[in-house]
């Protein structure tokens, strides 16, 4: 399969997400997943925090936690940890891993591009300035987000990720520009090997990357304005489908000229956004 890119306008800070899945540098202890345990319940378990217990265990699907699975524990932070760049990584995730914000973490590591994160860099990851609340009064909002997504039927499932990927990639836009980044999803959902559900084409990874930038830098969690909870319907419940055929959408203010997708044949132009095969 080759590789597929895609970037929104709003919510997209370059055209390739640069994945969502880092490995920290070291783990400590493991712990096996009970009934009824959750990445949340366990983070706060063992005094640590869910965006930890998800750079530490890539290969754990949130949203389909198995009794059963030995996860790794975080080892904590020192003032003057390190990371060694794995296939997936973010600097988003592994700021929120460490209590940082990605300018901390860029700050520290001047010569690194946020952009093209390559693997086996080794990133220094400074000591946070704030400390860590001794409890978690509440799950993060990627653990709520996944946990109320959980208890939805397929078709709920499916409206819930559409609505909220339309939101994070093209929200603010037009409401044709919402649906037509609801018309990329639905192709690839329809187009086979992309997955059977909107939240596996939306958190699909390829060579190690996600293909949504908002899953990578967050903002899929966002919560859907009414416009893209209306894109959503309209694109799943009454098949609208402005840009037919169109498999990637990017932003030209925000895509190297040397990039592939530039090349892709081009269907339709709206507002900042060019969607193509």
């Amino acid at each position: 399969m080759r590789r597929t890119w895609i970037t929104g306008a709003v919510a997209a800070a370059a055209v390739l997400a640069f994945g969502i899945s880092p490995v920290l540098a070291a783990t400590t202890q493991t712990v096996t997943v009970k009934p009824g345990n959750t990445l949340w319940t366990l983070s706060k378990q063992y005094g640590t925090t869910v965006q930890a217990l998800q750079a530490a265990n890539p290969s754990v699907n949130p949203m389909n936690l198995q009794v059963g699975t030995v996860l790794k524990l975080p080892a904590k932070a020192s003032a003057s940890n390190t990371v060694v760049v794995q296939p997936g990584q973010t600097l988003w995730l592994i700021a929120r891993a460490h209590g940082l914000s990605v300018q901390a973490l860029q700050a520290a590591n001047p010569h690194v591009s946020p952009m093209n994160l390559q693997v086996g860099t080794t990133l220094t990851v400074p000591a946070s300035k704030t400390a860590p609340p001794a409890k978690i009064s509440q799950p993060s909002t990627t653990t709520r987000a996944a946990a109320t997504a959980q208890n939805l039927t397929t078709a709920q499932q499916n409206l819930y990720w559409m609505e909220r990927v339309i939101n994070a990639e093209a929200g603010g836009l037009s409401l044709q520009a919402q649906i037509a980044v609801g018309d990329v999803v639905m192709h690839r959902l329809k187009a086979g090997g992309y997955g059977t559900t909107v939240h596996d084409v939306v958190f699909q990874v390829i060579s190690g990357h996600y293909q949504f930038t908002s899953v990578a830098n967050g903002m899929i969690y966002s919560t859907p304005s009414a416009a893209s909870d209306q894109a959503a319907v309209d694109v799943l419940d009454h098949s609208s489908d402005v840009v037919p055929g169109a498999m990637v959408f990017y932003n030209p203010a925000k895509t190297p000229g040397t990039s592939w997708v530039r090349r892709q044949p081009i269907l339709k132009t709206i507002g900042p956004l060019v969607f193509a095969k």
